[in-house]
């Protein structure tokens, strides 16, 4: 049975990015009728960060090589560790599961929504980094779909290209952990041309961007994967 993991970050609930993934959401379903829609909101509901914890128990791992999952799942030895592991194990079980990873990522300040790192840090963990000696690793062969909105634009020979920290980061982190062989991007730009008046000129660019990730939305949600 195929299973989207769906996580928006935005906090504006009609924002872009929850705009075009909740398109891309209802055509996976409409796709897989049979699917797993699993979905969150960190926005309304965050993860905690990382905690002293849990890279105790990282350490532990990376210390011992460890790269057995059922085993990884026993390491912690006191309570409060346990209650850290949990939050991890939780958010892992559910990457491990989805075939498919839906996240809306609103450029916050050039980069990132911290809600979303919160997120991420919690599931890279040892045993699900990419072996050096295998060059994969246990979450490889997933699809990753990534919503992005910029109040500018950042694409390739525009004035602002190098302040984009959001997709190099993302093919980086992602790759650590085998989720940037299959990695697509869909980007809505100038979103503050709305509502900015410097930028007004700009709407119908604006317009033109939403419109071609949300046709790409419902073509890598309809996309059939062999």
């Amino acid at each position: 049975m195929p299973t989207l993991l769906h996580l928006d970050t935005s906090p504006r609930l009609g924002s872009t990015t929850r705009r075009v993934t909740a398109e891309f959401a209802a055509s996976w379903r409409a796709a897989h009728p049979d699917g797993t829609h699993i979905y969150r909101d960190l926005a309304a509901n965050s993860v905690p960060h990382v905690d002293a914890q849990q890279i105790a128990v990282m350490h532990r791992l990376e210390s011992a090589a460890e790269r057995d999952l059922d085993l990884a799942l026993m390491a912690p030895n006191t309570p409060e560790e346990k209650e850290s592991w949990a939050i991890c194990w939780e958010l892992i079980e559910e990457v491990r599961a989805a075939e498919t990873l839906l996240l809306g990522l609103p450029m916050h300040n050039f980069s990132l929504p911290s809600t979303f790192k919160a997120w991420f840090d919690r599931i890279v963990i040892p045993p699900l980094v990419v072996d050096p000696e295998t060059g994969t690793g246990p979450l490889a062969g997933k699809q990753v779909v990534v919503v992005t909105a910029r109040g500018g634009a950042y694409g390739p020979g525009t004035p602002r290209h190098a302040f984009d920290f959001q997709e190099p980061y993302l093919k980086a982190a992602f790759g650590m952990v085998a989720l940037a062989d299959d990695l697509t991007f869909l980007r809505a730009e100038m979103t503050k041309s709305g509502h900015v008046p410097r930028l007004a000129g700009f709407q119908q660019l604006a317009a033109s961007s939403l419109k071609e990730a949300l046709e790409g939305a419902r073509r890598h949600a309809q996309r059939v994967r062999v």
